[in-house]
């Protein structure tokens, strides 16, 4: 897995997730929004990029939450095209927990796939 943080003047950071989050990746992934929360205002955890997400994550997003939270810090998640982090944040009603700027997945084309850019009507 890895994590490459995207700085905004404003203040927001959003840290962009590529990979497996599992049992073996959870701690470098806590360890990193925790850096984030610390020093940002606003921090965006695009998941967008991770292929599978276990419960070792859902522990890590909640933990992440809570500390969010104690630190004023709003802590968001994109989830884009990644529908398996979608569909078990709302299976296991973590999605109740945490704020998911995009809690519905976006439309598919004819063959089944997501598009990556809107098609204007």
């Amino acid at each position: 897995m890895t994590l490459e943080a995207v700085p905004h003047p404003s203040g927001p950071v959003a840290l962009h997730v590529v990979g497996d989050v599992d049992l073996a990746t959870a701690p470098f992934l806590a360890e990193q929004v925790g850096d984030w929360l610390a020093a940002s205002p606003r921090v965006v955890l695009d998941l967008s990029g991770v292929g599978v997400f276990a419960s070792a994550g859902i522990s890590v997003l909640l933990d992440c939450q809570h500390a969010a939270v104690a630190a004023g810090v709003v802590l968001e998640l994109y989830c884009g095209a990644a529908r398996q982090v979608r569909r078990v944040l709302q299976v296991t009603g973590t999605c109740e927990h945490l704020r998911v700027l995009d809690p519905h997945p976006p439309p598919e084309t004819p063959d089944g796939r997501a598009p990556l850019f809107p098609v204007p009507d």
